[in-house]
């Protein structure tokens, strides 16, 4: 089947199609479980009987809240197989996040973890009345008899339906298969609609970038099933290949260690924040990682000091690649960008997807910027996403046709492009610090500072300041006993930054807030800043 055949299915009927070719092999492997591709394809066929018998129907929108446990796998496919849509949240979001994502979907079911029935019961409070299907992530390890709760189905009840009544409903490439909500740093978070043509068109994109090949591979799936990342690459793209996910619920980096050295996975994807707790993982202390083909890191930006270090710990290790930087975002489902494996360029995340373009434009417009500089990155592609649900003004505010007649994703990300096509990530255009009428790139800032042996982690922002606007204020965490002063570090800058980029204030604190996606929660910090 060619890339165009692919393309033309929803995300079910491709994957479904390949497990049929690989009944015997391993689809999932978790808790040391292996589930085989056979009894994948049951599961997912007795779990669209399920939902259908619940009344969801074509578009309907199920949420989500679940970390990475072969549930949430069984759900993606199972709903798209009768035409409705799973709205993936994080199941560690609050009260008011879950009533906001329920309220965005006008979902009638939710799908979580039992041991937050309580807090969903309060949401629901507000919200009316919801079907309510809780699971363990035990729930497909081991049987286990559990107490009846007021308003819950619970998951294995779901596998007892004897009817064979049911409707499929195959979706079209250009209809919604996935919901995922945007980050929500720089404001409210938005309901990202994903289509099957951008989930399978990221996964033929994803082959073709990796150079090594894809069919059949074992990758760690440790990014969450609600960070386009870790759905589309770490599970989707694996899956559409007839690979083997293993599958881990939450970040623990000794854990990932016994599951490497067990597993002997073929590719990894992390987050930079993630890198650091693995180079010091006792568990791969002694390990032999020469069987890794591919080590890729997205999700944020990732220092030249840490890619070099971490390089090192793959060398020591007997790994024969080094960690390759890609760019994406959730509005075109995950990375778009990557670096090729044989190239090394400092600070480059890469050069586009196939079927995608890049292009820099100057910051608020349409125009494209002067070759060499830096603007606004914008992306073009089968991975852009059909838009934010229920949002038109936001929609067509990042979505737009240039004078080439394309569609243009306006990412909010600053960077620029050089002459042999190779994409650098600059910072987010929202973060730009205007100082004495000067731009500012807290990137870098942050990029200096992360050459110093001393510095953990670091974050600039800005903040009011009645002469300049706005001034520059740094947080900075530390390593274990080091002793620095703000004179330091100014002295450190002045080699890298300009006079009117140098930090006002100076912040020494313990470690920098995250999102639920691993990223630095910069609005926080902002605040902060209002506040000391």
């Amino acid at each position: 089947m060619n890339y165009d055949e692919f393309e033309a299915l929803s995300i079910s009927e491709a994957v479904l199609s390949v497990a049929k070719e690989n009944l015997k092999n391993t689809a999932i492997t978790y808790m040391n479980k292996k589930i085989s591709y056979k009894t994948f394809l049951q599961k997912i066929k007795k779990l669209s009987l399920a939902f259908f018998s619940f009344g969801v129907k074509k578009g309907d929108v199920v949420l989500v809240a679940l970390p990475n446990i072969p549930q949430a796998v069984y759900i993606l496919y199972a709903l798209n197989r009768i035409g409705a849509v799973p709205a993936f949240v994080s199941p560690l979001s609050a009260e008011a996040e879950l009533e906001l994502y329920i309220r965005k979907c006008k979902s009638s079911i939710i799908v979580a973890l039992d041991e937050h029935y309580e807090k969903l019961l309060r949401v629901m409070a507000k919200t009316g009345d919801k079907t309510l299907i809780l699971t363990s992530a035990f729930d497909e390890i081991i049987f286990t008899a559990k107490k009846s709760l007021p308003k819950v189905v619970r998951w294995n009840a779901l596998f007892k339906n004897k009817s064979e009544n049911i409707y499929i409903s195959p979706l079209k490439p250009k209809d919604t298969a996935v919901i995922l909500f945007s980050g929500g740093t720089t404001g409210t978070p938005k309901a990202v609609e994903l289509t099957n043509l951008n989930l399978n068109a990221l996964a033929l994109g994803t082959e073709s970038a990796c150079e090594k090949g894809v069919e059949r591979v074992k990758m760690l799936s440790v990014l969450p099933v609600f960070h386009g990342f870790g759905l589309g690459i770490a599970i989707h793209t694996v899956l559409f290949f007839g690979g083997n996910i293993l599958l881990m619920p939450r970040f623990n980096a000794e854990k990932v260690g016994r599951i490497i050295k067990r597993n002997k996975p073929d590719y990894l994807a992390f987050v930079p924040a993630i890198l650091e707790p693995i180079i010091n993982a006792k568990t791969l202390k002694s390990a032999d990682l020469s069987h890794i083909l591919g080590v890729f890191s997205g999700g944020d930006a990732l220092n030249s000091e840490l890619k070099n270090r971490f390089d090192t710990f793959l060398s020591k290790h007997k790994a024969k690649t080094h960690i390759r930087q890609g760019y994406g975002l959730t509005e075109c489902v995950a990375a778009s960008c990557l670096m090729p494996d044989n190239k090394s360029k400092t600070d480059s995340v890469g050069l586009p997807y196939r079927d995608t373009e890049y292009k820099i434009v100057t910051p608020y417009t349409c125009d494209e910027a002067p070759e060499g500089s830096t603007g606004e990155i914008c992306i073009s592609g089968k991975t852009v996403m059909k838009g934010y649900l229920d949002d038109k003004y936001e929609t067509q505010r990042v979505l737009k046709h240039h004078s080439d007649g394309n569609l243009w994703l306006h990412t909010g990300d600053l960077g620029c492009i050089d002459d042999e096509g190779f994409v650098y990530f600059k910072g987010r255009l929202k973060r730009v610090i205007i100082s004495n009428g000067h731009n500012v790139y807290p990137s870098e800032i942050e990029n200096a500072l992360n050459k110093l042996p001393y510095i953990k982690e670091c974050c600039a922002v800005g903040v009011s300041d009645n002469r300049k606007v706005q001034a520059v204020a740094l947080f900075a965490v530390l390593k274990q006993n080091e002793i620095v002063k703000k004179e330091d570090i100014l002295k450190h800058l002045q080699s890298y930054v300009s006079k009117y980029a140098l930090p006002e204030y100076v912040y020494f604190i313990d470690s920098l807030p995250k999102t639920h996606l691993g990223k630095v929660a910069f609005k926080e910090l902002e605040k902060n800043c209002r506040r000391l």
